[in-house]
């Protein structure tokens, strides 16, 4: 199951679909554009006649209403892999949505940790795979290299490792801030980090996608883009961590790992050339006193938080 109608969501449908004769569900928030991208696929599906098929769905990440509702009508289903992939650029100061949460950690944490509890109470087995970003990096690279004089100077700066206590208290009910991308980023990690923790029989890997040419900004979009002058990797090429991760057995997920690694030890990552590693592990998260047990403790309290707000939310 893949989120999206357009972009590396749409291209993963499209190359699982076609290439690899799977069943895939196109969540997506509009009606018209999933059955438009749903009708895009089909046909080349009879033209290449490809034994797969696209369902498109409706779930919009913003109303907690729609991913439960979602969630429903996928019961009685076998769902083998879900794919987290639903992202968008925040803009800074975006208000509070309707809960009192703020807009970014509610559509591309949230929403997908919601999403993921539900499908994982009828399918244990399930393989969750997260869209993150190289962007997530951010949150410990500037003050693994940067002096704190320098970073005092710089406006809007955010905390070392973006997800703390503060954050967890006061700044996920509070309007976007220019960090809000890389926090939610880095949130997604940290979801896939402890899945196989609280759902022994699953496996999570969060992807670092790198610079692909989406919609997700509009300057990516232009005739004259970052993706046609060579500078960005086009969607089609983008996609292969994606499809690595979502196709490889355990065994291959596990290759390169330390060994006796099992899946049930927790998430992975899969950089952009698809091969796994550890999350967090990086010279620059340590060198930030960012370290790997620092930031899981940090991932137990972001689960917490998690589980509370849509409990007191009725969910």
């Amino acid at each position: 199951m893949s989120l999206g109608n357009s972009g590396v969501g749409f291209e993963t449908a499209r190359q699982l679909s076609i290439n690899y004769g799977t069943h895939v569900i196109m969540g997506c928030r509009s009606e018209i554009k999933c059955t438009n991208a749903a009708n895009v696929i089909d046909n080349e599906l009879i033209a290449t006649k490809s034994n797969g098929s696209v369902t498109p769905m409706l779930i919009d990440l913003a109303n907690l209403d729609s991913v439960k509702s979602f969630a429903t009508q996928l019961e009685g289903r076998k769902v083998d892999v879900l794919f987290n992939n639903a992202g968008y650029a925040p803009e800074s100061k975006s208000p509070v949505n309707d809960l009192g949460l703020n807009p970014a950690f509610n559509d591309m944490h949230l929403a997908h940790f919601f999403l993921s509890e539900q499908l994982l109470k009828e399918h244990p087995k399930l393989r969750v795979v997260y869209t993150s970003s190289g962007t997530h990096h951010c949150c410990a690279l500037p003050f693994a290299f940067v002096p704190s004089f320098v970073l005092e100077l710089l406006p809007d700066m955010h905390r070392p490792g973006c997800i703390d206590d503060e954050f967890l208290s006061t700044g996920i009910r509070s309007p976007n801030d220019a960090a809000a991308y890389f926090s939610c980023k880095l949130a997604n990690v940290l979801h896939a980090l402890k899945i196989p923790r609280h759902h022994p029989h699953a496996t999570s890997i969060a992807i670092d996608l790198g610079w692909v040419g989406t919609k997700i900004q509009p300057w990516m979009q232009t005739q004259l883009s970052p993706t046609s002058l060579g500078l960005m990797r086009s969607a089609n090429v983008g996609v292969l961590p994606m499809i690595n991760a979502i196709l490889s057995t355990d065994d291959e997920l596990l290759d390169g790992l330390s060994e006796g690694r099992k899946l049930s030890d927790g998430g992975i990552i899969m950089n952009t050339l698809g091969k796994t590693e550890e999350a967090l592990t990086m010279y620059h998260w340590i060198h930030a006193d960012l370290t790997r047990e620092r930031m899981i403790k940090v991932a137990d309290k972001l689960w917490v938080e998690s589980v509370k707000i849509l409990k007191a939310n009725g969910y």
